[in-house]
């Protein structure tokens, strides 16, 4: 409750100190205060904005009406924060969804695939699964940008060829051959880090320590036997 009431002090005094200063009028403090308050006040309509609009400049207004209703702003926040990392739609946006329903659909099915067949446990395990989808989506994307690049390249000096009766394939100019190579190098960058993380989880589950607590019998290995005396 402290951090976010000074994090709002700060937006306040930081807008004060704007109008103190000489773009900002170079105002005296009396008037820059002024200034200040006059600017919040056209900030009532905070309960109708989407989450990821809302300011400390927003949360300083409600809470010089009541400080209770800026927690509860802030919880909004962090609640809507907390459903787009459970939902996968934070992990979308690295990967650099476009907007349509089908692009979210094919990033969230990725990370629901291996969801389904590690199942994570707590939040690191979690996290590295939202890891290995960004991976795997860029790199299908990256890979999907080399050969459209390649291709039209191809295509284009083929037409260019047909056009002066010759025939065969000329290398490109060396831009094009650029950037035919960075979407290369970054798709398999993005291969390599999938398979990193990959790495790194199944390291995280086979070396994870196991707590045995006033246990009568433990069995350990594949073949168990019963042997009496």
């Amino acid at each position: 409750m402290r951090q976010i009431l000074v994090e709002a002090a700060k937006s306040f005094i930081g807008t004060i100190e704007f109008y103190k200063r000489e773009f900002g009028g170079g105002k005296p403090h009396d008037e820059a205060v002024k200034e200040a308050l006059h600017c919040h006040e056209w900030r009532g309509y905070v309960e109708g904005l989407a989450v990821e609009e809302i300011t400390w400049g927003h949360m300083t207004a409600v809470a010089e009406v009541n400080s209770d209703d800026a927690l509860k702003l802030w919880a909004r926040v962090r609640k809507a924060a907390d459903d787009e990392l459970e939902c996968g739609k934070r992990g979308a946006r690295v990967a650099g969804y476009d907007p349509s329903p089908y692009a979210l659909a094919q990033y969230l099915v990725i990370r629901d695939s291996f969801a389904d067949q590690w199942q994570p446990q707590g939040g690191i395990e979690s996290a590295m699964i939202e890891m290995l989808a960004v991976a795997f989506s860029l790199q299908l994307y990256w890979s999907g940008i080399a050969h459209d690049r390649a291709m039209r390249v191809h295509d284009a000096q083929r037409d260019q060829l047909k056009r002066y009766e010759s025939s065969g394939w000329k290398s490109p100019y060396q831009s094009e051959a650029d950037a035919v190579d960075h979407a290369h190098r970054l798709a398999d960058g993005y291969n390599r880090q999938f398979l990193r993380v990959l790495r790194q989880l199944r390291d995280l589950r086979r070396y994870a320590p196991v707590v045995i607590q006033n246990a009568q019998q433990v069995n350990v290995g594949n073949q168990q036997l019963n042997v009496s005396g």
